[in-house]
Formats: C-alpha cells, structure tokens, sequence
C-alpha cells in the first residue's frame, strides 16, 4: 500500500477503529436474517507528506453501486448547494455559457443552479442510480469514476471549463493523483477547481470520528494537498472550513501561474494545523485516548439511564452513525431506535447492529426518555424542531465533541 498523494510506502498506523460494515449499508426487515461482515477501520499517516488515509480500502463500486441518496432529499444540501454555488458564480465573475464541471454531481441539484443562470452544466456521477436522476433532469452527466480518460472525453466534446466542483467526492478516489490530473486536463488557464474533502483538522480538534466510514479513503490537512495540487500543476489560492454532516475543509485551486491571487486563508489554516500537531502520530495516539474516555463517559450515564428504566433512542441515521454505534458501543440492547428526518433509510435497519430506523416524528409518538444526538453537529436544530419532546421531558444528549446534554 502506498500514499494517495504522494506514493510513497512508508505509511505509520496512527488510530485503530472498532470494524464496522459499510456504513451506509442499510437493511430491509427481510434480509435481518443475514449476517453483514465487518471490516477494519484504520488510519495511516504518511511519512514522507503527512497525508492521513484509511489502512484497508474496500471495493468502491460496490460501495457507490446501490447508492440512492439524493442532495435533494436534504434540505440543508439544498441550502448548502445555494449558497456555494452563489459564491462560486460571485468568485468567477465568468461570462454567460462559460462550462462548469461537478465531479460527484449527485442528483445534478448544484448544477441546476448554474444552468438556470446560464451556465453550460457538465456532470460526473459515480452510482449509476444517482446519475440516471441528474441525467433525468437534464443535466450531461458521465456515469463512473473521474479519472483522466473520462476528463480528456469531456474537454473533447466540451472544450475547457472556467470552474470544476468536486464536492466530497475527492475524498473517494483511489487515485488522488490521477483525479488532480484530470482536474488540470479540464481547466482554462484562468479557470478555478473548487473543492470540499473531510478536515483532519476538525477529526482531531472535535474527536469527529464519525466522518471515518469505508467509503471516505483521505482525511485531508492543507500541507499535504498543497504538495499534491503542486505536482499536478494546481496552487492552492484559498482555504476555509465548513460544515455539512460532518467538517469539511473547503479549497479553491488555480492552474500554475493563473491570474487568480494566493489568499492569506491558506497560510492561517496551515498555522493552525502545525498548533495542533496534525502531522504528529502521538496526536492521534491522544485522540484515541479522547474516544476512549468518551465511550467510558457515554456508557457510564447509559447504563445509569438503564438501570432506572428509562428508555433511549438515537437521532440521526446518516453513515457516520454507523462508526459512532460501533466505536461507542451502542447497540440494539441500548438504542431501541433510530430517528432520522430523511425518507431514505425509514423502515430499514442499521448495518450489522440492525437497529430500527423510524421517521422523525416517531420521536414525540413513541416518547422516549433520552435520544443520543448521531447527528451531533446538528444538535441544537434537532433539538429545536422538537420542541413537545423536550417538554414532555425528554433529554437530548450529544456525545461528541464531549457526552453532554443539548444546550
């Protein structure tokens, strides 16, 4: 095994997760009869560029071929996708019909937006059931995996693009390196790739290890990706964090030597990795540390909510979820059921521990004593928008960054 970034070998285990199955490998009542294998779920830290990626990568067609999950059927994607994609026209000031390129366009929700303002919209989607949805919607899509040949086939019968998205979908790639190249192929000399991968920085900083699921290979810190961007002729010009299920860290790249400025962002954020030590293994052999005493703590006031007879319930089936059940111990014989707002995964089952995922409204209908906040970054909306489940008395408790009631 070798770096995605920078290929070299020497990579050093840094943390060491309970197995789990593929995250978002939900299942229906009939099939509970079946066993679902677990996989491990490990980090390296390269040697050589600092790169943190996962030990043991599992088959990622099998991981996308079944996808369903759609940005529309989010409300906050739907704002998120609004947002960016009004940053991004305000940032490109490009002219009408200047081509966008969205790697991982999911649904084609983002490039609706840009089509509607004008914009030629071209998309890449690798679950072929999510593309056939964009392509329903009219948006280009290629069906796969980006990689060069998909990228020379595109500027071929599209010609160059002024701005290239990559939402998350970097993170997925078994070839960083190839999915750089192919980025730089598509690029105008002044054009932009805008992209959005897992932040190491809030992994460690908030003990987020819910954002490490099989499907996720790279946890991305600015030093090594401005290496890597580099070697494939992209500078990094601009760096910021967000947040959408999980931090993300945010970059704007330019071709080498394109007009488009260097911004002070990127030089903060690589301050403020180096203060917290991201490219130092101790670091993550102190987080392991966190997530045990974090599992202690939960188990500690669960066990307590037990022995009283209360009864407990979770908030949140998206896929870090299912490390959060396995890392913390939350199986069927704590969590009675799941709550979750999406459509998608009501009536089926969590992977391998096979707890029962019911609408969001279940909450006040079944009236649980306490719910464990999954989506914990979330917290403080769910808990809003069920306000006659607190009054009733019930308890919200969030278990990251440390186990506490909802505020």
């Amino acid at each position: 095994m070798c770096c995605g970034l920078c290929g070299d070998t020497h990579l050093t285990p840094v943390l060491e997760l309970v197995p789990t199955p593929p995250a978002n490998a939900f299942v229906a009542e009939r099939a509970l009869g079946e066993v679902q294998a677990c996989f491990p779920l490990e980090l390296v830290l390269c040697e050589s560029c600092r790169h943190v990626q996962l030990a043991h990568i599992l088959d990622r067609y099998a991981m996308v071929g079944d996808a369903v999950d759609a940005d529309s059927d989010w409300p906050e994607h739907q704002a998120h996708n609004l947002a960016w994609a009004r940053e991004l026209m305000e940032r490109c000031c490009a002219p009408e019909q200047s081509l966008v390129i969205d790697i991982g366009c999911n649904d084609g929700s983002l490039m609706k937006l840009f089509e509607d303002a004008g914009w030629r919209v071209q998309g890449v989607e690798p679950s072929v059931n999510v593309a056939g949805t964009a392509i329903g919607r009219g948006i280009d899509t290629y069906p796969g995996f980006f990689q060069p040949s998909i990228a020379a086939r595109i500027e071929d019968e599209r010609g160059p693009a002024r701005l290239v998205i990559a939402h998350d979908l970097m993170s997925q790639t078994d070839d960083p390196s190839g999915f750089f190249e192919g980025v730089r192929m598509l690029l105008r000399p002044d054009g932009l790739f805008s992209f959005e991968v897992p932040s190491l920085h809030a992994l460690v900083a908030d003990a987020g290890v819910d954002m490490i699921t099989h499907a996720t290979l790279d946890y991305h810190s600015v030093a090594p990706l401005m290496r890597a961007l580099n070697q494939n002729g992209l500078e990094l010009i601009a760096a910021t964090r967000t947040r959408l299920h999980g931090s993300r860290l945010r970059g704007m790249a330019r071709p080498m030597g394109g007009p488009a400025l260097v911004e002070a962002s990127v030089a903060a954020l690589l301050a403020d990795e180096r203060r917290l030590g991201l490219a130092d293994p101790d670091t993550y052999r102190t987080l392991a540390s966190r997530l045990a005493t974090i599992r202690n703590q939960l188990a500690v006031y669960l066990d307590s909510a037990k022995t009283t007879r209360l009864r407990i319930a979770a908030y949140g089936a998206q896929a870090g979820a299912t490390t959060l059940l396995y890392q913390f111990g939350l199986d069927a014989d704590v969590i009675t059921f799941i709550a979750d707002a999406s459509p998608l995964h009501a009536g089926r089952y969590t992977p391998g521990l096979h707890i029962p995922v019911v609408a969001a409204a279940e909450l006040e209908a079944r009236r649980p004593d306490v719910v464990v906040v999954l989506a914990w970054q979330d917290a403080q909306a769910i808990a809003a928008q069920h306000p006659d489940f607190e009054a009733a008395g019930g308890r919200f408790l969030c278990p990251l960054p440390v186990p506490a009631p909802c505020a």
